[in-house]
């Protein structure tokens, strides 16, 4: 995949989906400036050759009801820190359920946004929930090895209780820079 954040016109974006083509993205992510052109989302996923997911800058039931209406997407990224929490989100499922498209929930977050993104996909996502995975790491982890992807894989024990961490973050031990 590949998350551009919403830089380019629709024509852009097309584009670009020529160039981007032959390294067989599993979806392209936001390519369209505003996220809330879902018909130009639309046009860039019929024409353009490659899976589209959006959705993390919808923050109303409305706007998700656009994006699947216009079929602008594959993937459909609901946000639960931008859009209402989990009850929300459990609608936005039940919708792309609706419109065979496929949740992948955005979480580009850590502390307790992370962890309603895991419970969501473990009582949500069946087998194929994915969640999105910062590309470094952390001075400190929050909740110690508990959430770390292990060979792309974050084990989720079905007792494991994720708010009460097995071993407490400790601001004693980071390294903080000098002023």
């Amino acid at each position: 995949m590949l998350d551009v954040n919403c830089p380019w016109s629709v024509r852009e974006a097309l584009d670009m989906t020529n160039r981007l083509r032959p390294f067989n993205l599993r979806w392209l992510e936001e390519p369209v400036w505003p996220p809330e052109n879902y018909s130009g989302l639309a046009r860039v996923r019929r024409e353009g050759g490659i899976p589209i997911a959006a959705g993390e800058n919808a923050s109303t039931l409305m706007d998700f009801q656009h994006l699947l209406e216009a079929k602008a997407v594959d993937f459909i990224q609901p946000s639960p820190a931008k859009m209402g929490g989990l009850t929300e989100l459990s609608k936005v499922f039940a919708m792309a359920n609706g419109h065979n498209t496929a949740v992948r929930i955005h979480a580009f977050y850590d502390g307790p946004g992370l962890l309603a993104v895991m419970h969501a996909n473990a009582a949500l996502g069946g087998a194929g929930a994915m969640v999105e995975w910062r590309y470094f790491d952390l001075e400190a982890q929050l909740y110690g090895d508990a959430v770390i992807p292990k060979n792309g894989v974050v084990e989720f024990l079905e007792a494991q209780a994720l708010a009460s961490s097995r071993t407490p973050m400790s601001f004693a031990n980071i390294a903080w820079p000098s002023a």
